[in-house]
């Protein structure tokens, strides 16, 4: 019996044999392993530069005792921008809870009372060290040496940026995520000849690629809004864009270039490597036990709802984890405000603690055609369906579903998936008995064995199917006739002891 460092041993020797066995699959690992990590360097530097500009933003604001639960909300309309202040979601049953502190056209704006900043008369000041008298301001040093005083009007139109900034940081950490969560994908296409994490690790390319041509045309508006509500002549501010955030948009846009260039790069070395190995796998699969049509086709569906699934489970982490971080974050005005945080936050961790149960239910039961598992596994997927439907009547979340593009194309992202999840999983529930858990039952048991697809030809008429009784497996049916569900006892097989 081996011991536990020789199993260790013959897990690694198997994983290298994995990777090493054709020139695809050697391509494929070192193409995953060099573009994670590649791009993993890449956001990490979006990252650093993110929180370097928001953290000018962060003490300015910390600095002039701006309310926690005051946000800002931009809107523009033909060349026009208004921002409003406010300090609650603005709803039919809120009592005015914004007011207006930058309008193009009115350079003169009264500050807003309400905000608690208008009897706020206090020396307030960036730099502690210095304290040079500026009554009811901040005196913010800037990178050249000069001081700029911002005034209380200037603090409160300081909150969009503020969380605009916020939540760019929270998007970079997802974004690495979602690389290592690629190569892991990818890792255990190649370990365990999956085609559905192939799939899977190409849908999840397509997704990072769309976002990164999306993310380049952002900057260059969030870049415009920044510089309307700082440097124009309506803004009580006063101060250009470069001035406060010294290199921020020019060091993110050359990051941003080439994380386009190596995400379109994936993209189509992916699709190329992916289809090469996709149609290994489905021949030796195919090849080894003879399928006929019907099989292939609800093997299709088992597929899919592999596919559908594990999709859903990376796009329910990343929305559930930005909700929850708008729900805990101190310096977040959701925070502030929310007066069923703690409901909120107690679903959302019980719905990131269902999830691997949720995946393990999905994998056993469509591959074994396990039909109570699988209809509690639907159950599961529809109430969290219907959860993220229902979440939308709070205002709180639809209002950060509108306003922050990133959140919204998760949660669509993540509630797509969960409905093909959903359908696919019904078509394949209806489907189970038809043969495919017993044929892919007996697959792995010859994939085990050691049996190559050559030894089985396809064409039956020409050449006869061998004698499956000489190797132990007494009515095995062959693809010429209808597949058992019953499981037959290949004890002999999985120790090798057959002869042909």
């Amino acid at each position: 019996m081996l011991t536990f460092p020789g199993r260790c041993w013959l897990t690694i020797k198997s994983v290298y044999f994995r990777i090493t066995l054709t020139r695809f699959t050697i391509a494929f690992f070192l193409f995953s392993f060099i573009h994670c990590f590649a791009e993993g360097f890449i956001q990490a530097f979006i990252f650093s530069s993110d929180a370097s500009a928001s953290n000018i933003v962060t003490s300015i604001i910390h600095q002039a005792q701006v309310p926690r639960n005051d946000f800002g909300i931009l809107t523009r309309s033909q060349g026009n921008a208004v921002l409003s202040v406010c300090n609650d979601i603005p709803t039919y049953f809120s009592d005015k809870p914004c007011a207006t502190v930058f309008e193009t056209g009115h350079p003169n704006l009264t500050l807003p009372s309400q905000f608690g900043l208008a009897g706020n008369t206090s020396n307030i000041f960036l730099d502690l060290a210095d304290p040079t008298s500026v009554p009811g301001g901040v005196l913010v040093p800037l990178h050249d040496g000069s001081d700029i005083l911002m005034d209380q009007m200037c603090t409160l139109v300081l909150t969009y940026p503020h969380q605009v900034l916020m939540n760019a940081q929270r998007e970079d950490i997802v974004l690495v995520m979602t690389q290592f969560w690629i190569f892991s994908v990818s890792f255990f296409a190649i370990v365990y000849d999956s085609i559905p994490h192939l799939v899977a690790a190409l849908c999840f390319r397509v997704l990072a690629t769309a976002w990164s041509m999306y993310i380049i045309w952002r900057t260059g508006d969030i870049f415009s809004r920044f510089d309307i509500l700082l440097n124009s002549t309506d803004s009580p501010c006063h101060v250009g864009v470069d001035t406060l955030f010294p290199g921020y948009f020019e060091s993110r846009r050359a990051l941003q270039i080439p994380d386009l260039t190596l995400n379109v790069i994936a993209l189509c070395m992916g699709i190329y490597l992916s289809r090469k190995l996709v149609k290994v796998y489905a021949t030796n699969m195919f090849n080894r036990v003879g399928a006929p049509k019907e099989i292939v086709r609800i093997y299709k569906y088992f597929l899919a709802v592999f596919v559908s699934f594990q999709l859903s489970a990376l796009l329910l982490i990343s929305a559930i984890c930005l909700w929850l971080d708008q729900l805990v974050d101190p310096n977040n005005a959701i925070s502030a405000m929310h007066s069923r945080k703690p409901l909120y936050v107690a679903l959302s961790i019980t719905t990131l603690s269902l999830l691997i149960p949720w995946i393990t239910m999905g994998w056993y039961s469509v591959r074994r055609e396990w039909k109570k598992l699988m209809f509690l596994f639907l159950v599961i997927a529809a109430a969290i369906f219907v959860c993220w439907l229902l979440m939308l009547k709070s205002w709180i979340f639809a209002w950060t579903f509108v306003q922050w593009p990133f959140f919204a194309c998760s949660i669509i992202a993540a509630s797509l998936s969960l409905l093909a999840t959903f359908v696919f999983g019904v078509i394949s529930l209806l489907h189970f008995g038809k043969g495919l858990a017993h044929y892919l039952y007996v697959d792995d048991l010859l994939a085990k064995a050691g049996f190559e697809p050559e030894l089985f030809e396809k064409d039956v008429e020409s050449h006869p199917p061998p004698d499956w009784r000489e190797i132990g497996l007494d009515d095995i049916p062959t693809y010429t006739l209808s597949f058992s569900t019953e499981k037959k006892d290949l004890g002999d097989v999985e120790k090798g002891n057959y002869k042909y």
